[in-house]
Formats: structure tokens, sequence, C-alpha cells
């Protein structure tokens, strides 16, 4: 809405509000003598249960409709719509809405209020107590109770889609619940008319108290059972996560889990790189988000950053409490942000933020169950970190970095597996640097060693995802390419003795001037295929070895061959 519009609502609404308050004291202070105490008691009734309404299946239920009907039946129009102003204005100041908000609600319940009085006049109704064994005339509190919901719902229509462009239908499942839940209230409020007629100012006794304590009970019960469901949701993606021992499976479990649990427009978990500033590791943006560049935030910069610095947890309900901790990375249309600090041993070790682009979208609940999950996922990562690492150092060669023996053996095993299903060839090259003897004689075992490590990080860029390259021991390396023919796998091979041999190694000469060096290799290539040259892991290790020793080093060497059998 723009700032004009909203001038325009607050100048109508304090208008409305003056018309109001000057026909209250120039006409109803003669009809309210010796009520101001019984006005009084039904107003703290209203403002109480409208700050704590009845939760039914995700709709709020107020019994204020029951005690303004009864107010209205009493004492008429103007004493009912101060006391439901004053309730609104209570409701407000409790939920932080901006002045403009107030302006909308006061207008369209003066409006309600209005219309559902003129036709309870026009039916015949009558304001005022009655007599013993009297009852209100029941067509005109009809005829005021569905003008009430009409009038509410079509000005709530109108505002959705021409003030919020939201496409909606006039007659909903929305209004079908509103109705039914009229049929309730009515007849509360009919009940309390009939009761405070009779008894006066004890029936708000009678009937005030019962309405605040059912209000207060009932919405103490949805809490707790709110609460209650958060925390089973939350032990259960406590376990999934656990179970994980993948980093980013654990990332992607909790991102799936917390956006359909919470209403999250936008989630970021950021790492803290280099203890110096935050990086995004993992985001989440609805379609209509903006897909702008996420920077990296220093400590204290920005919601996140202010988190990491103070290590606790910030909560906005609405856009004007965030602008001045936002830098301007989360879009115009976001009113609400949770962020919470990721704590392990102690120590803030990442900051998980999430935002809405809906008001008060996230509660205490909220906060303190992503607290709990924000620690679950801390451990979860560095469970899952350390398994990786250790995972790694198993199936690594911790010289050059590649797969070792072990690994490539139980992945051509489990080809095999696969191959029963795909019924896909596979093809194996086992690699041999010729006369590497030399290098460590000639320079030193630690140059050997660097020479390794250079020819595998030149394989690793020549194979990139085609395939998986592991040492298989010494100058010996073996490269597993899947789904590819033995023809494809020749010239592949050949491609990789062309770019070694053409290519210099620098080395330091670590026997003589410990000088750099660049020197020239030459490898020896055999190519074996699954299964036609190899029906198992062993025999197709074999053939590819038979091939390269036969085929290309005694031949020469610096040659590709192919096992023929």
């Amino acid at each position: 809405m723009t700032k004009g519009a909203k001038r325009v609502l607050i100048t109508l609404c304090a208008l409305a509000w003056t018309v109001v308050l000057w026909a209250f004291f120039t006409y109803s202070i003669p009809s309210l003598e010796g009520y101001w105490l019984d006005i009084i008691g039904m107003l703290i009734m209203m403002v109480v249960v409208s700050l704590f309404p009845i939760h039914v299946k995700g709709t709020n239920i107020s019994l204020i409709q029951g005690i303004s009907l009864a107010v209205f039946l009493h004492f008429g129009l103007l004493i009912e719509l101060v006391l439901v102003q004053v309730t609104i204005a209570a409701s407000m100041i409790r939920l932080k809405y901006p002045l403009y908000r107030f302006g909308t609600s006061s207008l369209m319940f003066m409006l309600v209020s209005a219309s559902a009085a003129l036709v309870y006049y026009l039916l015949g109704g009558e304001v005022g107590g009655l007599g013993m064994n009297e009852y209100p005339k029941i067509i005109p509190v009809l005829g005021y109770s569905l003008t009430a919901i009409l009038t509410n719902h079509f000005i709530l229509y109108l505002l959705r889609r021409y003030i919020y462009k939201e496409t909606s239908s006039l007659f909903d499942k929305d209004f079908l619940w509103e109705m039914f839940m009229e049929s309730f209230i009515l007849p509360v409020g009919i009940t309390f008319y009939i009761i405070y007629s009779q008894l006066g100012t004890t029936a708000i006794l009678f009937v005030g108290i019962p309405f605040v304590v059912i209000s207060l009970f009932v919405n103490m019960y949805h809490s707790s059972q709110k609460i209650n469901h958060l925390l089973k949701f939350t032990s259960k993606i406590g376990q999934e996560l656990t179970e994980s021992l993948k980093v980013d499976e654990i990332l992607d479990i909790y991102m799936d889990r917390i956006t359909k649990m919470l209403k999250v427009d936008y989630a970021y978990i950021l790492d803290i790189e280099d203890e110096t500033q935050l990086r995004v590791n993992r985001k989440y943006e609805s379609k209509r988000a903006f897909h702008a560049d996420h920077p990296y935030l220093l400590k204290g910069e920005g919601i996140s950053g202010k988190v990491w610095e103070s290590g606790h947890s910030l909560r906005f309900t609405a856009r004007h409490q965030l602008r001045k901790y936002s830098r301007g990375f989360l879009p115009v249309s976001v009113q609400s942000v949770l962020s919470v600090p990721m704590i392990r041993n102690h120590e803030v070790v990442g900051v998980i933020t999430f935002a809405s682009n809906q008001k008060k979208a996230y509660d205490k609940a909220h906060a303190m169950i992503l607290e709990i999950l924000s620690n679950y996922l801390a451990v979860a990562i560095d469970k899952a970190k350390n398994y990786e690492a250790t995972k790694n150092k198993s199936e690594r060669c911790h010289l050059t970095n590649l797969y070792n023996y072990r690994y490539f053996e139980d992945m051509l095993s489990e080809m095999y597996m696969n191959y029963e299903e795909t019924h896909k060839p596979f093809s194996l090259i086992l690699m041999d640097i010729d006369h590497f003897k030399r290098v460590n004689d000639t320079y030193g075992h630690q140059s050997g060693n660097i020479v390794l490590c250079q020819v595998a990080d030149r394989l690793v860029d020549i194979i990139g995802k085609h395939g998986t390259v592991a040492r298989y021991g010494g100058e010996e390396f073996v490269i597993v390419l899947p789904n590819m023919d033995h023809a494809e796998s020749l010239d592949l091979a050949e491609a990789i003795r062309e770019d070694i041999s053409s290519s210099h190694f620098t080395i330091k000469n670590d026997l003589g001037d410990l000088r750099n060096k660049r020197i020239h290799l030459t490898v020896s290539i055999g190519v074996s295929t699954a299964p036609l040259q190899g029906e198992d892991p062993l025999t197709l290790i074999r053939n590819a070895d038979r091939a390269m020793y036969t085929g290309a080093k005694q031949q020469g060497r610096n040659k590709v061959a192919s096992y023929i059998g």
C-alpha cells in the first residue's frame, strides 16, 4: 500500500472517530446513568477474549461478536461502536500493527456495525433491556447477524482483490466456516443479553468470568498443543539428521523439512569461513523470490552477522523492525525474519536465517524449536564431516589424494553387480609411468613423489566426469570408465598418452643442485572392456595388465594396447 493511501486511511479513521465520539457524548450520556460499571466490565471482557482467541483448525474464534451483540441489543449502536473500537485498538497495540492497519480495521468494523444496525432497525428491532419473560425478536437479530457477516466478508474480499491484489472468490470455504461459527456465537450473545437484562451486573460475573476463563484456558491448551506438535516434529527431524552421514544430504533434509514445517519464503544456511566472514552454503527461495547474489557477511553485519556476533537469536514480526539490521539482501516483501545461531562446543559455527512475506510468521515457540534444531544440525554436520574425513583417509591415497586400490576394487565389484540390470559395457584403463625408477634414482624419491602427484592431477583434469581415477600402486594408475565401450576407451587412452608425452613436469633436483628442473615422461597403457574382456573384476584387471605389459611396454613403451582374447 502506498504512503498516500495510508495517509488517507488514517485521516478517514480520525474523522470517523471524531463523529462517533461527538455522537457518543452528545446523545448517549443521559441513557448511561448507572451503567458505567457494567459497560467497563463488558469492555474488559471484549478486550480479554479478543487478545486470547480460541483456535480451531487454524482459525481464530473470538467470543467478542457475542458480547458486542449483547451490548448493541441493550445499549445501542454508539456504545457498541466505542467498545468495539477500543477493543480493536487494544489488539492492534498488542500485536504492534502500524497505524494505517488500525485505520483499515477501525473503518471496516464501523461499516459492519452500522450496516448490521440499520438492517436490525429496518426489520423492526428495538434496543434496551428486556422485561420478565420477554425475549428479543429473532428476525431482526438474525438480520443483524447475517448482515454483519456479509458486510465483513464483502469488505475483506474488496481489500484482498483491489488493495492487496490477491485472487479469491467471493464465497469460498472461509465464508462457509464463518457462517458455521456464527451459528455457535449467535446463541451465546443472545443468552448473554437475556441474562444481563434479568440479572444486571451480576450477569457479567456469571457470564463474563466463564468467557474469560474459557478463552484463557483454551488458548493455553492450544499453545501447549502447538509446542508439543513442534517438539514431535523436531524430534523426528533430529533423528533423520543424525541418521545421515553425508553433509550435503543432511543440509537437504533440514531445508526440506523446515520449509514444510514453517511459513518460509526464503531460507539460508550460512557457514563461518576463515573465522572472518559468513558464506551462504544452502538457500531456499520461493517462486516469488528474487534470485540475488549473496555476498559474504562480516561479523556484526546484517541480521545473520548480528546473530553470529551475539550468539543469540533475532526475531522480527514486521518490516519496520528489521530495517536497521538488514543490509538489503532480503526483498522488500519480507515481513518476518527468524535467525538462529548454530552452536557446537559453545562456539557459533554457522547461522540459519528464515524469512516470510507474512507478518508475525514466527513466534517464540518457533524460535525455541529452531534453536534446538540448529544444534541438532551442527552436531549432525560435525559428525558427518568427521565420518567423511575418516572415510576419505581409508579410501584415498595420502600422497596423490586419488582413490586407493581398496576403493577401486569395491567400485569395480559394484559395477559388475549393476551390469546385471543395465547391461551397459564399461572399460578399464591401466597406466604405468615409463622408466619411473630413473626419476627416483636421478632426482630423489621426493622428486618422484612430486611427479606422481602431478601426473595424478593431470589425469583427473583429463578424465573429468567421464570416470574415476585411482592409484593402483607404485607408479601405476587405473581409470574406471562407466558406460564407455572399447573403442571410446581406446580413444581416451590415446589422448592421455599424447597429453602426458607432450607435457613438461617440474621437479626439484634433490640429489643435485636443488634447482627446479623440467622433465618429460611417457606412459604405457592397457585397456580392457567388460564383460567381453573380463567376466569378473579380477579377470578385467588381469587382462588390462597383460595388454599394458605385452602390448605396450614390451613393444617399446609410450603406447596404448588393447587386450585381445
